[in-house]
């Protein structure tokens, strides 16, 4: 072999090798193929940890929003069957006065004053009603005596109606 043919023959060889080995541009996109992988996986692995997150906080948040709506409905019930027990003892006050109206008109007229008794009985057996039982009991009640008798129950509303306004008027003065 000549040395021109052995030179050819390294600079094949030497060819071949530069074909082999990575270039600098085929090194760099190596190395950001790489990055890029690292990057997905980060990029998954935050994702999979802010939904974990979420889903605490939402835990959380619904929890908070069932303790809070359960602490404001026993407050408002408190606060109904408070307002039905005074509301029961006035309407008891109101039967007790109209009781003492039926004394004070026995002698003149005695026939009015059983009447005026007996309503005054009435009205006392509803507020002992009204104590008795609970807001839903009341409300149910109420409701089915508007279905049979709607003209009653317009006719009392409209006569609580006057009654209050008056009793109101009375206390402010």
């Amino acid at each position: 072999m000549t040395p021109s043919e052995k030179d050819n023959l390294t600079g094949s060889i030497s060819d071949r090798d530069a074909w082999d080995r990575p270039s600098g541009a085929d090194a760099t996109a190596g190395r950001s193929g790489a990055a890029i992988d690292k990057l997905t996986s980060s990029a998954s692995q935050a994702l999979g940890d802010l939904k974990g997150a979420a889903a605490a906080v939402s835990a959380d948040t619904r929890g908070y929003a069932g303790s809070v709506a359960s602490d404001a409905a026993g407050a408002f019930k408190e606060a109904v069957e408070t307002n039905k027990t005074a509301g029961a003892d006035a309407i008891a006050n109101i039967a007790h006065s109209v009781k003492e109206a039926a004394d004070g008109i026995e002698q003149k007229s005695p026939e009015v004053a059983s009447i005026v008794r007996r309503a005054a009985d009435g009205v006392e057996r509803i507020s002992t009603d009204i104590r008795d039982r609970n807001v839903g009991e009341l409300v149910d009640s109420v409701a089915k005596f508007a279905q049979r008798q709607p003209a009653a129950f317009f006719g009392i509303g409209i006569l609580a109606g006057i009654v209050l306004t008056r009793f109101m008027r009375n206390s402010n003065s």
